[in-house]
């Protein structure tokens, strides 16, 4: 019923007021004109993956033929003749999905429902992921492919049919950088996963070298509640091999690996752009992808490239978030605004940035508590990995990338920073100690009022100017 809530609650926050400013948005001008063109048969070059816009191309043919918008869809000549509400909705329904993919993350790996409801209510209730999830853009795919892929591995590390899994894993994030490259880093992670439960299993193995194999293992379930305190058995610490709390990675077959998370992605990636390369004849497959590369490697990395260019560190702090759209309206003696901001919820992102420094330190000492031989919490040592590595090959990749970015390329690694966050509060109302009880509601109700603070420039609501101002916090923000 929580989840049930929560989707209800998002689909609706996305559909009012969809088509409320009936022009293109922002990067609309580019990929809701795309995904027309494929239904039109116009010939365009593009310089992202094709994946994306076949959703919103799929959304303006539903529109047309099954919601009241067939006569405008055959008379227009370009995207700008139709309902903005035909190049939205798809991005509304898929953008609901989010925090519930997130919460089912959160589950498989803990099977603690609070938690769960948590991490999906904070992804709820953050802005930036709105604002991506109302207009014709194409984020919100990246993010709903690349966690599901996420989702898929963790399900077949405790499923029969294993290689089923792994399979729609690798599927779904080649369905993932196909709609933008950045997307690989979920496969990334999904590497540094893989690549730190063999690195741990060596050390391990270095460390336990002077153990007798009839020496005692303890066993535990990566899913089930293993957070038992290790040191009630009798056997002392010292004399007793501890298993690897991601031992259950290190049953993938290498080979398999490689299959599902290489060769998989790969096919998924190539096939996809079929559809593109059939309309769009200019280049064969290879040369889409060189040109995709010239492209990015030409801009330029400074405000003089785009007055919202932001670099990669400042995001966390929400330094420099995108304008999308801005109308003043003199009305008499009052100026109203409608702003549009690609706008994170501040006190959510900011207290998430302290939460995933949190749970790094924490999966620090943890690994070293595994690589010594010490009690651990299994359950909590792979959700701290899951998160870690996630958001690490979905963040710090960015360093080396020399083109101007923007906030919205946080988005996949901030996911995981609201996971870590939703774990600290969770363990604070868990806390028999009443002054961390009362620390993490506080921690819930500022989240909640944050977003209903800024909501009206998630949503382009009307504003006084004093009012839009008292929103822009610092200069950076306008």
């Amino acid at each position: 019923m929580a989840f049930l809530s929560i989707f209800a609650g998002s689909l609706a926050i996305r559909f009012w007021g969809l088509n409320r400013f009936n022009t293109l948005v922002f990067d609309e001008v580019y990929f809701a004109k795309y995904g027309f063109s494929y239904l039109k048969q116009i010939p365009f070059f593009d310089v992202h993956p094709p994946f994306g816009k076949y959703f919103i191309a799929l959304g303006i043919w539903l529109h047309a033929h099954f919601m009241g918008g067939l006569e405008a869809f055959q008379n227009a000549a370009t995207v700008e003749e139709i309902d903005a509400f035909a190049y939205r909705w798809a991005n509304g329904v898929v953008g609901t999905t989010i925090p519930i993919l997130v919460g089912a993350i959160a589950y498989q790996i803990t099977r603690q429902k609070r938690y769960a409801i948590l991490a999906s209510v904070f992804v709820a209730l953050d802005g930036l992921v709105l604002v991506e999830s109302r207009y014709g853009l194409i984020n919100v795919y990246l993010l709903a492919f690349g966690l599901l892929g996420v989702l898929a591995f963790l399900k077949s590390l405790t499923s029969a049919r294993q290689t089923l899994w792994m399979m729609a894993s690798g599927a779904c994030l080649g369905g993932c950088a196909s709609v933008k490259w950045n997307g690989l880093g979920f496969l990334l992670g999904i590497y540094l996963l893989y690549g730190g439960a063999w690195a741990l299993q060596s050390l391990k193995s270095t460390c336990d070298r002077r153990f007798k194999p009839s020496d005692l293992e303890t066993e535990s379930s990566i899913s089930g509640d293993d957070d038992a305190n290790p040191q009630d058995d009798p056997t002392p610490p010292d004399r007793k091999i501890l298993k690897n709390p991601l031992r259950s990675i290190l049953e993938i077959d290498r080979l398999d690996f490689a299959i599902h998370f290489a060769l998989v992605p790969f096919l998924v990636y190539r096939l996809l752009w079929i559809p593109h390369l059939q309309l769009n004849t200019d280049f064969t497959f290879a040369g889409m992808q060189w040109q995709i590369l010239t492209y990015h490697e030409s801009i330029g990395n400074t405000a003089e490239a785009h007055p919202y260019c932001s670099t990669w560190y400042s995001w966390p702090w929400m330094v420099r978030p995108v304008g999308y759209y801005f109308e003043a309206v003199d009305r008499g003696l009052q100026t109203i605004v409608f702003d549009v901001h690609a706008f994170g919820n501040p006190p959510l992102w900011w207290l998430s940035a302290f939460a995933i420094a949190g749970v790094t330190f924490q999966f620090v000492r943890q690994g070293i508590d595994g690589v010594l031989n010490r009690p651990m919490s299994q359950t909590r040592f792979l959700l701290h990995s899951v998160l870690v590595c996630q958001f690490v090959a979905n963040f710090l990749p960015w360093a080396k990338v020399s083109r101007c970015t923007y906030i919205y390329h946080y988005m996949a690694a901030s996911l995981f920073s609201f996971m870590a966050l939703a774990w600290w509060v969770d363990r604070a109302l868990s806390c028999r100690d009443r002054r961390w009880r009362i620390l993490g509601s506080v921690a819930i109700a500022i989240v909640v009022l944050g977003f209903w603070y800024w909501l009206p420039i998630y949503l382009g609501l009307p504003l006084t100017r004093e009012a839009f101002d008292a929103r822009m916090w610092f200069r950076s923000w306008y």
